[in-house]
């Protein structure tokens, strides 16, 4: 890696390109991934656990349980959450582990690469300050977003259908409010995204230029001209920030407003007698735990966009 089997083509779009990138990284690491892909499956499946136990719970002490069984339900639901705990440490460290050995094996990749173009005196070569950006930043977070391109969406989804599915059995009017509340979140991001792609392009981009510049050393005033692009890439920054932050705050408006309908029509169910205080509790608290699955799958769409992006760059660099 990277691969030299050639890319698609850049009319075929974004996802054709997300498509590619998958075989590579299935061809280059399949066989790590199959561990990798039973431990996300493990963990998605405990992620509903702990609403079925604290429903249980909640429900006991409204409408009476024996003591027994609130401790064999609180052991139980303990065992659970640190067999859960351990797991993903395990999952974490084999993931970094694989995109670290990815990393390693990338910058191999771009040593080779440009040490035989330059003895070739090759003209397509990379100048030498795009080489040393394509060495560091570009290289790691490239291979490192390979130890979790299959676990990441895994796990999220997962995560989100166990407790997306016990929610919506237990109550289906709750579950089809929640789901029916993450359409709206999906526009905003796949919106935004398009743009932020763009921009992401350009400021590699003038990266790389100021690496050349500064390798070179050619420029009248050198400082100035590097000066310049710092400044190009400090307005680029600031239009990715304004992006980002604004829809990272209209999505936490849709959540907090999510958790309000909850309680809202969870409360009006138990009034009316068609739902009891636990799965309200239960769902109240799937909404929190939603969050963190939903906006790990956010930040991934955002780095799977953003890695396209740098991975087209250095393989046009290096091809």
């Amino acid at each position: 890696m990277p691969w030299s089997d050639p890319g698609p083509d850049e009319g075929g779009g974004l996802t054709a390109r997300w498509r590619w990138l998958y075989r590579q990284i299935w061809r280059q690491t399949k066989q790590a991934q199959f561990l990798l892909i039973g431990l996300s499956l493990a963990i998605a499946v405990l992620a509903a656990a702990p609403l079925f136990f604290q429903q249980k719970i909640i429900n006991g002490l409204a409408y009476g349980t024996s003591r027994q069984q609130v401790l064999w339900l609180g052991a139980a639901y303990a065992a659970v959450s640190l067999l859960t705990i351990a797991l993903k440490l395990w999952l974490q460290y084999r993931s970094a582990i694989l995109g670290e050995t990815l990393v390693r094996r990338i910058r191999g990749r771009i040593l080779t690469v440009h040490d035989r173009k330059r003895r070739a005196d090759d003209p397509s070569r990379p100048a030498d300050g795009t080489v040393v950006s394509m060495l560091t930043a570009e290289a790691e977070s490239v291979g490192l977003f390979v130890g979790e391109a299959i676990t990441t969406p895994l796990l999220e989804v997962g995560t989100l259908v166990s407790i997306l599915g016990y929610i919506t059995a237990s109550e289906p009017l709750l579950g089809v409010f929640i789901v029916a509340l993450a359409l709206p979140q999906v526009a905003i991001v796949a919106t935004v995204q398009g743009p932020v792609n763009a921009l992401v392009r350009k400021r590699l981009e003038l990266l790389r230029t100021a690496a050349d510049r500064t390798v070179d050393g050619n420029e009248a005033s050198p400082e100035a001209a590097i000066q310049d692009v710092f400044d190009s890439v400090f307005a680029t920054r600031r239009r990715i920030h304004i992006l980002k932050l604004s829809s990272k705050a209209a999505l936490r408006s849709l959540t907090a407003l999510g958790i309000v309908g909850t309680l809202v029509l969870g409360g009006w169910l138990v009034l009316r007698g068609e739902a009891d205080v636990g799965i309200v509790v239960a769902a109240l608290t799937g909404m929190t735990r939603l969050d963190r699955p939903w906006n790990n799958l956010i930040k991934f769409y955002r780095s799977l966009s953003t890695v396209t992006v740098r991975y087209a760059l250095l393989e046009d660099a290096i091809r």
